[in-house]
């Protein structure tokens, strides 16, 4: 994602970048390259994660979240954690879109859609991302 001028940072750290797009509606939270540490932590992360995204009137915007860099991970105390706090990184956004690096990588967050009974759009092409997320419903 290349960063323009309309773009405005909300939150950073070591975990999550999260940018606001005003004209777009659109918020971007890229995820970096750095492995969770243990599952204890998750709840703190994701708080402050959160936190950041509620700065936005979330219904009034679409979500473009960025995970190609995450690290592969779906042991089953991990997949339980992030079923637990998913929600509150993308619940009560427009729309949600997922750029993923993989295949594996889109099967995967496919499956947890299908699991959470949220609509979203995965996929490893950027600009499909962004039109379904600024289309009209």
């Amino acid at each position: 994602m290349g960063v323009s001028s309309s773009l405005r940072q909300l939150y950073q750290d070591e975990y999550f970048t999260v940018f606001v797009d005003e004209r777009m509606r659109i918020v971007h939270t890229i995820r970096s390259d750095k492995p969770f540490g243990a599952i204890e932590e998750l709840d703190g992360i994701f708080a402050r994660l959160g936190s950041a995204l509620d700065q936005v009137e979330r219904s009034r915007y679409g979500i473009f979240a960025d995970i190609r860099a995450t690290p592969g991970r779906n042991d089953p105390q991990f997949e339980a954690a992030l079923e637990r706090l998913r929600p509150r990184w993308t619940g009560g956004f427009r729309k949600i879109g997922v750029l993923v690096r993989s295949t594996a990588g889109l099967l995967q967050i496919q499956r947890h859609a299908r699991r959470d009974g949220v609509k979203r759009l995965v996929s490893q092409d950027e600009a499909e991302l962004l039109k379904y997320l600024t289309e009209e419903d």
